[in-house]
């Protein structure tokens, strides 16, 4: 792919995955157009790109917020004129055992994770089609978007709506004839700082201190399992760099960790021989 002097759009972009797509997609020559929550960090990352000599433009704002989105959007459009790449990607994860989690886990998962994918498709989408080019928008889900496990059920619901929508999204954009491709990043565990996004969680939306579920055996392990996961994963160059590569295969499903193959495999297989004769 050329991607000398065209634009790329990242959410979630101060920390994890966007944080390095941006580095990467700069060194590829691209223009930057970056949001996050984050803005302490964001405006870290723009420094560093900016100092390499990247065309950079930033935002701050909660995914949550379709308004803001469409803001954002509108700062790209009016900024670069194109949008080549969107890297759909800012994302939170959540842990704990469904009947005992609150509902704010709920709130605040499904609106970053579900609606905050759907709010860039709203905020992007409309444009990338009247643009009447090839480019390209890339949903970060997980490899957890196509399996199960008992330690984060929210995202694990989550990240297969993510997968679903894209799915949809990728089959409704072929129907209208555009030439917009729709793609979903499914990575397995890549050292980001996924374990540490709660601090990014609104204040309406924090769990009360005086929960005794928080405080437990169970919430403290799941915890921990998760932050091991992640930082045990491969090293977040090579997930990007993966990442990349499934971009100019043109996978609809982009994963990093061909290991899952088997257990991918098997779930299916497990569905499959569910079905009745």
């Amino acid at each position: 792919m050329d991607y000398q002097g065209k634009v790329a759009v990242v959410t979630g972009a101060a920390n994890g995955f966007g944080m390095e797509f941006a580095r990467q997609a700069a060194q590829k020559g691209m223009k930057l157009s970056l949001a996050d929550i984050d803005g302490v960090n964001l405006a870290k990352v723009e420094k560093e790109l900016k100092a390499q000599g990247a065309e950079v433009i930033t935002s701050v704002f909660d995914v949550r917020s379709l308004e803001d989105f469409q803001a954002f959007a509108k700062k790209t459009i009016d900024h670069y004129g194109a949008v080549d790449l969107f890297f759909n990607n800012a994302g939170v994860a959540v842990v704990g055992t469904i009947w005992l989690m609150s509902d704010k886990d709920w709130k605040w998962g499904l609106e970053v994770n579900v609606l905050g994918i759907f709010h860039g498709i709203k905020a992007f989408v409309p444009f990338m089609i009247s643009q009447d080019k090839e480019c390209r928008i890339i949903n970060t889900a997980s490899i957890g978007g196509l399996l199960t496990s008992p330690n984060s059920p929210n995202y694990i619901a989550t990240k297969h709506a993510c997968v679903a929508l894209t799915e949809v999204l990728a089959r409704q954009l072929e129907a209208w004839q555009t030439k917009v491709k729709a793609q979903v990043f499914c990575p397995g565990f890549v050292v980001t700082d996924l374990h540490n996004c709660e601090r990014h969680r609104p204040a309406e939306l924090k769990n009360d201190p005086d929960d005794p579920y928080y405080s437990s055996e169970d919430f403290r392990d799941k915890t921990q399992k998760m932050a091991d996961q992640v930082l045990g994963g491969i090293p977040l160059t090579e997930g990007i760099q993966r990442l990349f590569k499934g971009i100019e295969e043109g996978k609809l499903h982009i994963l990093t960790h061909p290991q899952y193959k088997p257990v991918v495999e098997a779930r299916f297989k497990m569905i499959l021989d569910s079905m009745p004769q």
